[in-house]
């Protein structure tokens, strides 16, 4: 099963630095493996995390697609960049949540997840992320060393 998370962003990132320099302004030590971002490139971007592969998918979308899905929800705006994500790991998600995490605090914009069509400014997003990290390495250690039974 895919997921999915978008970064509503008042300009584009310009290219990788920009984007590897927003990880680290927020504290993530995720390295991008790539030589180009949305829009120049889509698709499958590899990524790493401690050693561990957390990459996730990205493209650039217009706000039509999700505004014609979920005409419900207010985005505001405006948005002169919405970058869309996918994952189908707890590494992806992770990765995933923590370049959202960057995105939108280096842009100025919010993030929205979709799962439960919630809103998130840029602190909580952060903060998401973390979670999201949290989660991943409880998940490894749990597969390591499964309960007794």
């Amino acid at each position: 099963m895919s997921m999915e998370a978008i970064a509503f962003c008042t300009r584009p990132l310009s290219d990788v630095a920009e984007w590897q320099a927003a990880l680290e302004a927020v504290g993530f030590d995720m390295t991008l493996d790539v030589d180009r971002i949305p829009p120049d490139s889509t698709g499958y971007l590899p990524a790493t995390w401690q050693g561990r592969e957390v990459g996730f998918e990205c493209s650039v979308i217009p706000l039509s697609d999700l505004t014609e899905t979920y005409p419900e929800i207010d985005f505001g705006g405006p948005w002169a960049c919405i970058y869309d994500f996918y994952f189908s790991t707890f590494p992806g998600c992770a990765g995933a949540w923590m370049a959202v995490a960057a995105c939108v605090n280096r842009s100025g914009g919010i993030a929205f997840d979709p799962q439960d069509s919630s809103l998130i400014v840029a602190q909580d997003a952060i903060r998401y992320a973390q979670k999201a990290l949290v989660s991943l390495l409880r998940e490894e250690a749990s597969l390591r060393n499964p309960p007794a039974g």
